[in-house]
């Protein structure tokens, strides 16, 4: 709803009152998100990728065996792995931690180019799952619906692959060749 202010000026209502709390502030909100370079290189992402993603991948298999096999243990065991696998992809990718942490020096090595690509692809395979979940009870679960979340995920699973044989080529090119 639109007032005067008695000047001839109009002012919005929601603009009138107590300032917005900084949470709701878009802008506010957009300055103080992360860059993604630099959540990929932080290198405590490593062991928390690694062991929460292999934790993830194991329990939605556990999930998937026969035993227990219901819709929605299929559903849990689905969204698992599709978190899962993502997330020990990201662990994987991110640098090698300092001294202290030689269990997870594993010699994979990426640029932050590929870091990012791998971190791109990872989001879009997170996000596939997450299509279906909030497009699908709208639309009816329509094709469509499960389409563009196979390719989300098809597209994701590609970036992290490209990501991981660019390294693969760098290491193969940078290596002397041993007859």
């Amino acid at each position: 709803m639109i007032s005067d202010t008695g000047t001839g000026v109009y002012k919005s209502l929601a603009s009138v009152g107590p300032p917005m709390d900084r949470s709701l502030d878009i802008e506010h909100v957009a300055r103080e998100l992360p860059d993604l370079d630099a959540v990929l290189d932080d290198t405590r992402l490593r062991p928390i990728g690694l062991v929460g993603g292999f934790a993830l991948v194991l329990i939605g298999a556990l999930l998937g065996l026969p035993l227990a096999n219901t819709f929605w243990t299929s559903v849990v065991s689905g969204v698992l792995v599709f978190v899962g696998i993502p997330l020990f992809s990201v662990g994987l990718a991110a640098p090698e931690p300092e001294d202290g942490w030689e269990i997870f020096t594993l010699g994979v090595d990426l640029t932050r180019e590929q870091r990012r690509i791998v971190g791109i692809g990872s989001l879009l395979v997170v996000f596939s799952p997450i299509t279906v979940a909030l497009l699908g009870p709208i639309l009816g679960f329509a094709t469509a619906v499960w389409l563009a979340a196979a390719a989300l995920a098809v597209l994701g699973s590609v970036l992290i692959l490209t990501g991981f044989i660019a390294w693969t080529s760098r290491k193969l090119v940078e290596s002397p060749v041993s007859r």
